[in-house]
């Protein structure tokens, strides 16, 4: 059927209040608008090391055979940036030489954004070393940590380092695990995600 020119005014006339009002209930029910404006996408920044405090929660949730800890990532600069993955985290001696191997990865990576003077957190599971590795294992001072997306850390007591943070640890076989980041501060004995 073809509209006539009539039939096309009595269209409009019609289909105007009708837009109008999908058009406000959209806006009053807080529905985002979409736009394929170029200038709509923003692009958040990878976190720098210069910009990223790590500490820990030296109080750990046990369970039978792990016990976990809070690893915290603090964003001391003054944007918002982002964090993709895994931390890279693993025991130390005094002298900041590695014990045992580095943490494995547990879970699926995703990205985290950290707004300026926030915190996001992973969970650091440490596994009990006599069940795996069948003896007590060798008690670490502290931990390295290399946050998502960021390179090896500094040298020993500059960043990145957990100094008084004493653990069992297997030499020859992993006992440390990571789960990805998380937005928030981790909460001993309360946060497991």
């Amino acid at each position: 059927m073809k509209l006539t020119s009539r039939g096309n005014r009595w269209f409009s006339i019609l289909a105007a209040p009708i837009g109008a009002t999908v058009l406000l209930a959209t806006l009053a029910t807080g529905v985002p608008v979409i736009t394929s404006s170029p200038a709509a996408a923003t692009t958040i920044a990878k976190c720098s090391a210069a910009h990223t405090i790590v500490w820990a929660a030296v109080e750990g949730s046990a369970t039978a055979g792990t016990t976990y800890y809070q690893l915290e990532f603090s964003n001391s600069g003054t944007t918002s940036c982002t964090f993709f993955g895994f931390a890279r985290v693993w025991a130390v001696s005094k002298t900041g030489v590695q014990i045992g191997k580095a943490a494995t990865d547990r879970s699926v990576a995703k990205t985290v954004t950290v707004a300026p003077g926030k915190t996001a957190h992973a969970i650091l599971g440490v596994e009990d070393t006599g069940a795996v590795c069948g003896r007590s294992g060798v008690e670490s001072a502290g931990l390295r940590v290399v946050p998502p997306n960021q390179n090896l850390p500094k040298p020993a007591g500059e960043t990145d380092e957990v100094a008084n943070f004493p653990l069992k640890i297997c030499v020859s076989k992993a006992s440390l695990n990571v789960l990805p980041l998380y937005t928030g501060t981790g909460i001993p004995n309360y946060t497991f995600t």
